[in-house]
Parts: structure tokens; sequence; C-alpha cells
């Protein structure tokens, strides 16, 4: 299974692999704020186009997988999402984005988002999943602990965000039964009638 594969869709969103056709929805919404401060600086400089472009071409080459989220009740634009640091030889990999707009960014929401994700990461037999949070994000590092992943780590001095600053990095992750586990939790969580 290749993880950027259409049909990752729950009750509450639907996924688009990240392709071209969707530069206006990023272009148009508020997340260029949250590139500055919380995204790494990647080569070639820092500009949305930039990092539109790194995200196309990962993609294509295998590198990344990345969604463009809509609500299904009403098809409006509800973020991004995607892994990074794609390992098939040890089936591990990094969940390295989740952005919502900010009038949507809720705890169902983004656990919603985030329990396709993690199916989608078991489907493909993943042994590891893998979150890196700055520890100065208070509000991607609460909603991460929302899926309940063991902390494993704190990487200093990790790397230079967009805007030229240096983070650590706070690692979380689950193992491949921590999955099955938050996947049962998660739907009876979110989708129990």
């Amino acid at each position: 299974m290749d993880l950027s594969a259409p049909g990752l869709d729950n009750q509450m969103l639907r996924f688009e692999p990240i392709d071209v056709r969707h530069r206006d929805y990023i272009f148009d919404s508020e997340i260029e704020k949250s590139v500055w401060k919380w995204m790494p600086a990647l080569q070639g400089g820092t500009s949305l186009k930039n990092y539109f472009d790194a995200i196309i071409a990962m993609q294509k080459c295998g590198q990344s997988a990345t969604f463009v989220l809509f609500r299904q009740d009403d098809n409006a634009f509800a973020g991004v999402t995607g892994f990074t640091d794609i390992n098939k030889i040890h089936r591990r990999v990094r969940n390295a984005l989740a952005w919502h707009p900010p009038e949507m960014a809720t705890m169902d929401l983004y656990q919603a988002g985030q329990l396709a994700m993690i199916e989608r990461a078991h489907d493909w037999r993943a042994k590891r999943l893998e979150w890196q949070v700055n520890p100065e994000n208070d509000f991607m590092t609460s909603m991460v602990a929302t899926l309940q992943p063991t902390r494993e780590a704190t990487f200093r001095n990790f790397e230079r965000t967009a805007d030229g600053v240096w983070v650590d990095k706070v690692v979380f992750a689950f193992t491949r039964t921590e999955m099955t586990e938050a996947i049962v939790r998660l739907k009876r969580d979110l989708f129990a009638t």
C-alpha cells in the first residue's frame, strides 16, 4: 500500500492526496502564519511557494504523503496533514504535519484527522509512528497528548525553523500494538452513536 493513496476518509473528513490543484486552498488559507513559526527551514528559501513546491516534489518521489482535508458535512477546506521520513525497510513513519484553519482547530477535528493517519500507518504495516513537536507549540503538544502516545525523548537544538530560530523537539510515538489500541479508542470516542 502507498501511504499517499486516495480513499483515506472517515465520517468527519475527506482526504485528498495533495496536488497542484490544491494550490489555491493552501495559498488562500492562514497556514502561512504557522509555517514560519513552527515549520523547519527548507533549502531554497522560506516562502509559501517553496514549501508548497517542496511538498509536491516530495509527494511525487514517495518521500512524503500529504493530504488536503475537507469536512464531510459541507466540503469546506479543513486543513492539511501528512507523513514524512517514510522508511519502508524499517516500517516507520513520522506524522509531521497537521494544520487546521483556526476557526476549525478543535480537538474532535484534529483527532478525526489523526485517527485516519494512524489507520493508514497501521494498514501500511508500520511498526512505529512518530510525532516530533516543538515544546513551545502548546496547542500541538496538547493535541498530540489527546492521542495518548508515549513520550520518548527531547531532541535539543534539533532544527532551525523557517523564521531562523533553533528549537528543541519532543518525540512521541506509537508502536504497532499501540496504534491498534489508539484506533479502537479514538473510533469509540469520536464516532460512537
